[in-house]
């Protein structure tokens, strides 16, 4: 009896509410298949900004389609039942949600831009796109919150003041926090490297290709395919090298030579000489020596000292390997030969052991018998 008597007061609010939450859904499902088709419509016509922008916005306005659908069944469940607690909380509701919902949509739009914006060569680099698309999150998280406080009536003068007070003591707790994120800032202004970059930190033997740039650290993906996750205060403090930077890489080798082929040594070295100065490989811009520089345990040794024209490490090895095969090839053209470590074993018989007590025979001599 009492809930037949409940139902037929609220009988009109349950079918309304009904209504708008199935057109709520239907609406949102709908929304949500035409998102759909626009992603990949735009992925099939390569139009990756407008495909961002599609996948950015769609789950915020469905999301905004349902609290628009929660708030009208919302004020009709307040007219209905006269709630004044409901009816103060409907209005900064909505607008700490709506706030929240466009938040949202706006992060993910700064989430992916910087990924999809490719500037050109007169403008900023790809590393400062990606700071500014972290300050930017991190503006918005903070703006978020404060508007949100406000929409909640929050009191956020004596908020900020307290925040003040406790930032302090945070700070001196979290000086590592500080010091990364301004490693991070430091990377990113006077860019020692970028993504994508092989660097090396000798004090830590650590090397390897630089996959992400964080706030607290960056991620380094090592030749083994290890991943290192390198604090940013680092770099403010060891001596980080960036191979990809170099103008040239280096070849030094020694080439031992036998003491047989001292008098073929100023030919070999000459012609030695006139061969590096016409290789197509080697930065001819760089210093270039071949010199005799010292008489080894088992050999003559011959330094080449010069640098490839290129900072690529496979090919640089490609040029040394074609450097060392062509310095033996006229090392044997004037009939020396290359010097093989020597080992020379001297094999001694040992004394007799004379015993000094022993009465000496004369070998002359001989025993006669008495007559």
């Amino acid at each position: 009896m009492i809930s037949a008597t409940w139902f037929g007061s609220y009988q009109s609010l349950v079918v309304h509410a009904g209504i708008i939450a199935v057109v709520s859904a239907l609406l949102s499902v709908l929304l949500r298949t035409v998102g759909r088709r626009l992603i990949a419509h735009a992925a099939r016509h390569s139009e990756p900004m407008r495909e961002a922008l599609y996948r950015a916005t769609l789950s915020p306005l469905v999301a905004l389609i349902l609290l628009g659908g929660a708030y009208v069944i919302a004020v009709l469940v307040d007219e209905r039942i006269h709630a004044r607690a409901l009816a103060r909380a409907l209005g900064p509701a909505l607008q700490a949600a709506l706030i929240l919902v466009v938040a949202w949509a706006v992060w993910n739009l700064l989430e992916v831009y910087p990924r999809l914006r490719r500037p050109r060569a007169h403008e900023l680099d790809p590393m400062i796109y990606d700071l500014i698309g972290k300050a930017a999150r991190l503006g918005l998280l903070v703006l978020t919150a404060l508007m949100v406080l406000r929409a909640l009536h929050f009191p956020i003068d004596s908020l900020l003041t307290v925040g003040g007070v406790a930032g302090i003591a945070i700070g001196f707790a979290a000086q590592g926090v500080v010091s990364n994120v301004f490693g991070a800032m430091v990377v990113y202004l006077d860019k020692p490297f970028k993504i994508g970059e092989w660097i090396t930190l000798p004090a830590m033997n650590i090397s390897g290709t630089v996959e992400h740039i964080g706030w607290r650290s960056t991620r380094v993906r090592g030749f083994d395919t290890s991943p290192y996750y390198i604090p940013n205060y680092i770099f403010n403090t060891y001596v980080v090298e960036t191979p990809p930077r170099m103008q040239a890489r280096r070849i030094q080798q020694t080439i031992p030579v036998r003491y047989a082929d001292i008098d073929r040594l100023p030919a070999i070295l000459k012609e030695l000489r006139a061969y590096l100065q016409h290789h197509p490989g080697i930065d001819h811009r760089q210093s270039q020596m071949v010199n005799f520089t010292n008489y080894g345990t088992h050999s003559l040794d011959i330094m080449i000292y010069c640098f490839a024209g290129t900072v690529q490490w496979g090919e640089s090895l490609d040029v040394q390997e074609d450097v060392l095969l062509n310095a033996a090839q006229i090392i044997a053209k004037h009939g020396g030969q290359l010097a093989l470590p020597i080992t020379r074993v001297q094999m001694q018989a040992p004394e007799p052991d004379l015993d000094p007590h022993a009465e000496t025979s004369n070998p002359t001599s001989r025993d006669v018998p008495p007559a």
